[in-house]
């Protein structure tokens, strides 16, 4: 270490070492500044190769301290979660996985959804979250769905107007009847009866079977029940054929249930005659009144079921409608 001289700040002379006041002027001597440094050499340099060890060091302890980080991979659920763990297809391999354990999704897992799969270094599940495309594949089915729905349900509506709801909801009645509801009860004893539909009917009309086969069901209608499906649905002609005649399926129905009355007389007629003619084979004259007696039983075993009545109140409504539509197009 070396002193170093000053000058006086006042007048600028050299101050003599260790002096307080200025000889020339007499203005106290500033403290005089002492340098000290060590020289270069003092401090001993790295070496090269010490210098990249000095600094992978932290990096080893950093690498060694810090977690592995767990792997995302993309999945395809096979199977969801409504009947217990779900299973999920990752790298090939099939994983089970829980909707409480496992599934961080705001939508509830379903089959062939992209899912992003956390895994553990030891390959375990630790979260699955619905991939973004998969959302946007369900969406995308949710608004197609909708859109369809939102698009026939115009077309639906137009066609409910043209139709008329009373004109739907009275064929919807005769449908019921005819296919349902009983139109003819028979007692066979005190307590015990049983009942076809008109349907039922038709089937015994085209099997040719008596009344011995009444209530049995089975069988094809034949050209019968083909009549009354066009009978059924014959009201909406005038909504889809712009003929002039085509108001006349407004009386579809009224007419079947007239042609079927009289088919089922007919019927009854052909068998009283047949029965007479029987007896009459057996017994000669004397045992017409006992085969007369006997259809009469028949027929008062016979009743008319409350399906008749309705599909009857229904045809009659389809019936004024035509009526209405012929006066207007006149």
């Amino acid at each position: 270490m070396s002193a170093v001289s000053a000058n006086c700040t006042a007048c600028n002379e050299p101050l003599g070492l260790g002096a307080r006041f200025c000889e020339d002027c007499g203005t106290p001597a500033a403290a005089q500044p002492a340098a000290a440094a060590a020289t270069p050499a003092a401090v001993p340099a790295a070496t090269p190769a010490a210098a990249p060890a000095a600094a992978a060091a932290p990096a080893v302890a950093a690498a060694a301290i810090e977690p592995p980080v767990p792997a995302t991979v993309r999945g395809v659920i096979m199977r969801d979660t409504n009947a217990g763990p779900g299973m999920i297809l990752v790298n090939g391999v099939k994983k089970t996985f829980t909707l409480e354990q496992h599934w961080q999704g705001s939508v509830a897992p379903q089959v062939q959804m992209q899912a992003d799969v956390t895994l553990d270094p030891q390959g375990e599940i630790v979260a699955i979250v619905p991939a973004r495309a998969g959302l946007e594949d369900l969406e995308k089915y949710k608004a197609l769905a909708k859109k369809a729905v939102d698009g026939g349900t115009p077309v639906l509506a137009d066609l409910v107007g043209r139709i008329g709801k009373p004109v739907l909801a009275a064929m919807l009645v005769v449908i019921v009847s005819w296919l349902w509801l009983p139109a003819i009860n028979v007692t066979i004893m005190a307590g015990m009866k049983q009942s076809a539909t008109l349907f039922d009917l038709l089937r015994l009309a085209n099997s040719g079977a008596s009344l011995q086969n009444f209530g049995q069901s089975g069988g094809s209608s034949g050209l019968y029940g083909f009549i009354c499906f066009l009978a059924m649905f014959a009201p909406l002609l005038p909504t889809f054929l712009k003929h002039k005649h085509a108001r006349l399926g407004y009386f579809g129905p009224l007419a079947f249930l007239a042609l079927t009355g009289l088919m089922i007389y007919m019927q009854m007629r052909s068998m009283t005659s047949a029965a007479r003619d029987s007896m009459r084979a057996l017994g000669g004259s004397r045992m017409d009144e006992m085969a007369d007696a006997m259809m009469q039983q028949v027929s008062n075993a016979l009743s008319i079921g409350f399906g008749t009545y309705l599909s009857l109140a229904a045809a009659l409504y389809l019936a004024w409608r035509g009526i209405d539509a012929l006066r207007k197009a006149r």
